[in-house]
């Protein structure tokens, strides 16, 4: 092997280890004598992006193109990284220029996909990633991918299609498992249920394996109504994936801190603001029925319902960055406003209302009425230990560690009651509560309020949310493709002889 191939070899080696400091001073390096090196420009780009900083990344993935024009893998990183940074219009140029010199190539199509799926161009994702499932059929991330579009658009059978044949692939691949638990009645099916208890036992499985299989049998054992079983490998799920957790609930209760120092004596709208879209911000703790409520307001004719953008809150914890001493202190708002309306550009809607239920947006409810004034801002409620509960026992993508311990739930849970009800002192009248009981209870009643408060005329549509055909991405799906049911309501009490002391303060 040549000196050159030893050292690039090295550089790789560190990069799959992930001893990413290592990588960047060793290609530095290489690259002094061999700066026309497309694969180590391509590594290094990789390996910035793994440290998130992407403008960093950037360059040298340019670099990596001037170089080689032709190197499809580049570019597809190249694309990657504009969505990363937000920048899907660029993104989708470099997508549609890796395709146009390989329409084959998997990973472009692939990534391209799951951008369109992103931005709710869900026949536009199906249709790439159909088309890399064409290039090959035994990649997981493929059939996942299909399975959570599908899952998404209420095609369920497609979905446990795809699910059961990642099983097929790499029967170790649980997370497989824990998505096929949440679209199986296990009161009608065993089988999937004996087939996750026989993998348990597999001393081979790493602990994220484990936590998608504790997860999934428990939700078997409560359809089952075996609750004490259900109640044991929840406890077990959770405490693996705390463990597994860097959180830390004393940075947020920093944060709540700060914030309502910052608000305590803010004077609303001194300033004008140029943006004329009116959001419908629906926030809340998970498992309170946000889903259900984004159903129903964005089955009316004139909203556009978006999902949990995850961008607002973003935008707001950048400027109100408080645990650097040089953050931005001018013209906070204008700049979110400017940020949030630049992302909102990418879903081409032309309605002034939609939805954003990013739930945790709960800690920036003042930052919403100073930048949309004409904003609305829906909290959802639920009772609390119920709520807790289904927080406890489900296994979420984003949220953070504090769902997985019940006692950080309980503090949590706190919090967010303390920062509503902040928001509530400071603005009156501004924030609309929809208690979950009482919308399973007289639902027209409460959904002609609910139209109301968002100043829309009313829309028949509305009674009807679960034809409503928006994608749905959270844990939510199933439930809120059906008609208002009342089983979840009273649910705690189905647990509390096994968890006696959990959330007894709430």
């Amino acid at each position: 092997m040549s000196e050159v191939k030893k050292k690039i070899e090295k550089i790789l080696n560190f990069y799959n280890s992930a001893n990413y400091q290592k990588v960047i001073e060793l290609s530095e390096l290489f690259l002094r004598k061999n700066p026309e090196s497309d694969f180590v420009l391509n590594i290094l780009g990789l390996t910035y992006q793994k440290k998130q900083n992407f403008d960093k990344a950037e360059k040298i993935f340019f670099l990596g193109h001037q170089v080689n024009t032709n190197n499809i893998s580049i570019i597809n990183n190249l694309a990657n990284n504009f969505k990363y940074k937000y920048a899907f219009s660029k993104a989708k140029e470099f997508y549609n220029l890796a395709l146009s010199k390989n329409p084959k190539n998997t990973s472009t199509l692939l990534n391209f996909g799951n951008l369109e799926f992103l931005l709710n161009n869900n026949e536009k994702a199906l249709e790439l990633l159909k088309e890399a499932l064409n290039t090959n059929n035994k990649l997981i991330p493929i059939h996942l991918n299909l399975a959570i579009t599908y899952q998404s658009l209420g095609n369920f059978e497609k979905a446990k299609e795809h699910l059961k044949k990642i099983t097929q692939i790499d029967v170790n691949f649980t997370r497989a498992d824990k998505m096929l638990s949440a679209l199986i009645d296990y009161k009608e099916n065993e089988e999937h249920l004996g087939e996750m208890l026989k993998k348990i036992n597999n001393e081979n499985l790493n602990a994220s394996q484990k936590i998608y299989l504790y997860f999934g049998i428990s939700k078997a054992f409560e359809d089952q109504g075996k609750y004490e079983e259900a109640s044991k490998y929840i406890h077990q799920g959770n405490l693996l994936k705390r463990k597994n957790s860097s959180y830390d609930i004393n940075n947020d209760i920093t944060k709540i801190k700060k914030i309502k120092k910052e608000f305590e004596s803010f004077g609303f709208n001194k300033e004008k603001y140029s943006s004329s879209l009116e959001p419908i911000f629906i926030v809340g703790m998970p498992r309170s029925g946000t889903t259900l409520v984004e159903q129903i307001i964005s089955s009316h004719k004139n909203v556009r319902g978006l999902g949990e953008l995850n961008y607002f809150n973003k935008a707001a914890d950048y400027e109100f960055n408080y645990s650097k001493e040089n953050k931005p202190e001018n013209n906070k708002f204008s700049n979110i406003i400017e940020k949030f309306d630049t992302y909102l550009n990418n879903f081409n809607f032309s309605e002034k209302k939609f939805t954003d239920k990013t739930l945790l947006n709960f800690f920036w409810i003042g930052v919403m009425k100073e930048c949309y004034p004409n904003a609305k801002v829906i909290n959802c409620k639920r009772n609390p230990k119920d709520n807790c509960l289904s927080i406890y026992k489900n296994l979420f993508d984003y949220e953070g560690g504090w769902c997985y311990d019940a006692t950080e739930l309980e503090k949590y849970y706190k919090l967010y009651q303390e920062i509503i009800k902040f928001w509530n002192e400071r603005l009156p009248n501004f924030i609309f509560e929809v208690q979950y009981e009482e919308l399973v209870k007289n639902p027209e009643t409460q959904i002609k309020e609910l139209i109301k408060f968002c100043d829309i005329e009313w829309d028949k549509n509305c009674l009807n949310y679960y034809q409503n055909k928006t994608a749905i991405k959270t844990l939510s799906v199933n439930q809120a493709r059906k008609k208002i049911y009342s089983s979840s309501v009273g649910s705690f009490n189905n647990y509390k002889s096994f968890y006696k002391d959990f959330f007894k303060d709430l």
